[in-house]
């Protein structure tokens, strides 16, 4: 998709959805850019070194990259990674900006709305909580608002207000729900690793197994469970070696080789790391 953005006016027409959309694009950043780049309107205009204060609400996806975002009076800092959506509310300072060494692709919709309103005095939405993770449903609207925002978007407003309020319905899910959600998905990465705790997995494809980017798993599985994926896994391996030298007579080759070291060298060395000993000095004090 080509880079692009879009303002609109005031629309009376939509109106009866209490929700107007104003602005909309989709730019990649590449690594190394000058962010952000000089050609939004001024009112519009990021300066990092002064932030900004809009007067409408603006969800911004990055559907690729990492950077940071930072808002509010105490100026809290966020690191936001693939996946990663935000809210910027009106009346609110924020300011943000991608990784030089990654850049980001950002994806924003910008929208006047009673209902936006509604929902932020109810608490649903709240400035002090403005970032949340992404998955498909959202990332399937922004490509339907790219679609129109590109074939017209003066003539397709009123539908883009439509999906401006699809986003609101989704973001403003309550927390426990989605924090159920992630709980699960972690669960089942612990109880795939537990049965896979041999293998060497390449993390990517098991993040596409439970249907999300990589980098999001890292950090949501670190969050929950205060470890790596990776240290996770050797976690498990240390326990299992621990209960095969306690409850067999198993050589430390075989062990070695069931819990899936290259050889035992390389198992001896973890295990002395982790134990303080060798693994015959540890079974010996048993």
């Amino acid at each position: 998709m080509r880079n692009y953005f879009v303002y609109l006016p005031d629309n009376g027409l939509c109106d009866a959805w209490r929700c107007t959309a104003i602005s909309m694009g989709h730019t990649v950043i590449p690594p190394g850019s000058i962010y952000p780049p000089r050609r939004h309107p001024d009112d519009h205009h990021l300066d990092w070194r002064n932030g900004r204060i809009l007067q409408a609400y603006q969800i911004v996806y990055i559907s690729a990259g990492q950077g940071t975002f930072e808002y509010g009076p105490e100026h809290t800092r966020v690191a936001i990674q693939t996946g990663d959506i935000f809210v910027l509310f009106p009346g609110e300072w924020h300011r943000y900006e991608p990784d030089p060494t990654t850049g980001w692709t950002e994806n924003w919709i910008e929208c006047k709305s009673a209902a936006y309103d509604s929902l932020t005095e109810k608490g649903l939405l709240s400035p002090d909580r403005p970032v949340m993770h992404s998955n498909g449903h959202i990332s399937d609207l922004f490509v339907r608002i790219h679609q129109l925002a590109l074939e017209g978007a003066t003539d397709n407003q009123a539908l883009l207000s439509t999906l401006a309020l699809s986003l609101l319905s989704l973001l403003a899910r309550p927390r426990e729900e989605v924090s159920r959600k992630y709980e699960q998905i972690v669960d089942a990465v612990r109880m795939y690793l537990l049965e896979h705790h041999t293998q060497v997995l390449d993390m990517d494809e098991l993040a596409r197994h439970f249907g999300i980017s990589y980098s999001y798993l890292r950090r949501l599985f670190r969050e929950q469970t205060g470890v790596s994926i990776k240290q996770f896994q050797l976690n498990i391996r240390l326990q299992r070696g621990c209960d095969f030298l306690i409850n067999t007579d198993k050589s430390i080759k075989e062990i070695s080789s069931l819990l899936g070291f290259a050889n035992t060298f390389h198992f001896s060395k973890f295990f002395s790391k982790e134990k303080g000993m060798s693994p015959t000095e540890w079974r010996k004090r048993r």
